[in-house]
């Protein structure tokens, strides 16, 4: 695998899925999911723009503009980081896996 092992994955998912709940909860964005959490934190990355996002009806255009509503703190990004950090897949950008 790419990134990691099946319990590595797990572990990001319930990273993302707690900083949801926390942002839900502290009032920043009410129906914040994951999906909004992973969006967000990548378009934090430096080097990145734009995420592009399959819509299939109304209520994904309606999903995918919320993750344009919060913004992570320092310790959520921190939160993510500590597990992506433990990947095995490449350590370097996207065109290192092109690279070979």
């Amino acid at each position: 695998s790419r990134f990691g092992d099946w319990k590595l994955v797990q572990e990001l998912l319930k990273t993302m899925d707690a900083i949801a709940s926390d942002v839900r909860s502290s009032g920043r964005c009410a129906d914040v999911n994951l999906s909004n959490v992973a969006q967000r934190y990548v378009l934090d990355t430096k080097a990145v723009a734009s995420v592009l996002i399959g819509v299939r009806n109304q209520d994904h255009i309606a999903e995918n503009i919320r993750t344009h509503l919060f913004e992570l703190t320092a310790a959520e990004r921190d939160a993510i980081d500590a597990v992506v950090a433990k990947r095995k897949g490449p350590k370097g950008d996207v065109w290192d896996i092109e690279r070979g």
